[in-house]
């Protein structure tokens, strides 16, 4: 017979399952960095794969595990992701029980409906195999402080190289957790440094090429206060939005449901941190010490301080919130009624559009069949997933920007007289009017936006000089102008 709190956990967990397939399979296709994991996954291995990799801004782990499974539909590639996010679910309930079984199972309620997890249990990147990672090592960390056994200590060892392979910055979570295992026993068990030496040489190989590559890779994001609010509302509320850039103001939107899905379970959070902070020290300091070197990364331009890079320390807060709400069950109730009322809101998570999605303009293209496209941004591999047919193309990318930053109107040589083009344009960086661009090193403005916003007011000029019979069709953060050269 299965026991009646075993039951109760099987519930959680499928209840955790429900959320994460509402709206799993996106119409708007994969966008860029999901397209970016599914292109390197794959790659076979005697064909640039291992090349690939080394050129990505992030640990190699993922690629390998989405592998197996790059020659499938973006469902099944968004269900990849789902099936760690389920499985953290009872790593969790565990971690929590090694305080209780009112702290296990709160845990296990929160990690199933917290929106902030249901949102990457969607999205074709690393984020939830990198959740369940940091709460395997939560758990093994907690279990090694009460006892040394060698499953504890192999646990360990697993859980933080896997993290480590996943995200570079996992590091940091893991060597905090290090230190706390240090000053909670007095007979430090020296074998858990032995994954030391290879974690050394992973961080040398992998990490020093990362944070190299960070800065140009990551231009688009600045440091500000607002980031840390933001941090806390994204992990705690059904409100997200520090995915990319956080606004100047906390409170940029001024309806009440807005306002309340976004401050009140924030503050309900915080509270639980705070008075499981009173019961756990250790936990609270392992969180407050990576937000602060993240927050000094950020500040030396190293990193983007968005609310994904952080996930490491989301077990944790987890885990004080449950602690905080043992002996408080109506706070904990709250708190998950907040985000179970957000499937009921336009706010929810599992709603929000992927407006970057790569098949959006190739829907517009498989409307209209142009004669050849131009593609301005991204080069023109990133939407063949979902183009009904190969079209003549020519474009200008983030890589050949530089070559037309003078004269970006010359790419249209490729259309002939009588031929219909489409261009595309991604409207997020390139939304700079022509007549309020700019130059780059008077303000503060990345380089890139200026750059994209110059080069489509040039094409958009020419082919109002040159082009008829136009076509203008707006999805997403996306623009296709098609017209036909005279």
């Amino acid at each position: 017979m299965i026991k009646r709190t075993n039951w109760l956990l099987i519930c959680i967990i499928i209840l955790g399952c429900i959320l994460r397939l509402i709206n799993i399979d996106k119409p708007e296709g994969l966008w860029n960095d999901e397209y970016v994991s599914w292109f390197v996954a794959s790659i076979p291995f005697g064909e640039g794969f291992w090349q690939a990799v080394l050129k990505q801004c992030h640990m190699p782990l993922y690629y390998f595990y989405l592998k197996p499974f790059s020659h499938c539909s973006d469902l099944i590639l968004r269900l990849t992701s789902l099936l760690p996010s389920v499985l953290a679910i009872p790593v969790i309930y565990l971690a929590g029980r090694e305080y209780s079984k009112k702290a296990g199972f709160i845990a296990a309620s929160i990690t199933a409906v917290l929106s902030f997890l249901i949102y990457y249990a969607q999205e074709v990147r690393f984020y939830s195999l990198l959740f369940l990672f940091s709460a395997l090592l939560l758990l093994f960390t907690l279990r090694l402080v009460k006892n040394t056994t060698k499953f504890n200590i192999t646990g360990y060892i697993l859980s933080g190289i896997l993290l480590v392979l996943t995200h570079v910055l996992g590091f940091i979570y893991l060597f905090f957790n290090t230190v706390y295992i240090i000053c909670k026993k007095k007979n430090f068990p020296v074998k858990i440094l032995i994954p030391a030496a290879v974690l050394g040489i992973i961080i040398t190989f992998f990490g020093i090429n990362i944070l190299k590559m960070s800065p140009a890779s990551q231009w688009w994001g600045k440091f500000s206060y607002t980031n840390i609010l933001f941090l806390f509302s994204d992990f705690l509320s059904p409100i997200l939005t520090n995915n990319i850039n956080a606004p100047t103001v906390f409170f940029y939107r001024k309806d009440l449901l807005f306002i309340f899905l976004i401050t009140i379970p924030t503050l309900i959070g915080l509270y639980g941190i705070l008075s499981g902070a009173k019961k756990q020290k250790g936990l609270a300091i392992i969180s407050l010490f990576t937000i602060l070197v993240m927050s000094i990364l950020a500040l030396t331009g190293k990193i983007v301080f968005i609310t994904k890079y952080s996930i490491e320390i989301l077990p944790a807060i987890i885990l004080l919130i449950s602690i905080g709400f043992e002996n408080k069950l109506l706070w904990a109730a709250m708190f998950i009624f907040c985000h179970l009322l957000a499937v009921f809101t336009p706010f929810y998570t599992a709603k929000l559009p992927r407006t970057e999605g790569n098949k959006l303009p190739a829907d517009i293209i498989n409307t209209v069949k142009p004669d050849k496209i131009l593609y301005t941004y991204y080069e023109p591999d990133r939407f063949l997933r979902y183009l009904d047919k190969n079209y003549p193309t020519a474009y200008i990318s983030k890589i050949n920007r530089f070559e037309y930053i003078n004269n970006p109107a010359d790419v249209l040589n490729f259309v002939k007289k009588g031929e219909r083009v489409s261009v595309i344009f991604l409207d997020s960086v390139s939304f700079i009017p022509v007549n309020a661009i700019p130059k780059a090193e008077e303000v503060k403005i990345p380089e890139m936006f200026i750059t994209f916003s110059k080069i489509r007011g040039e094409l958009i000029k020419n082919l109002n000089y040159n082009y008829k019979n136009f076509d203008i069709q707006q999805k997403g953060s996306w623009t296709v102008i098609t017209a036909t050269k005279g």
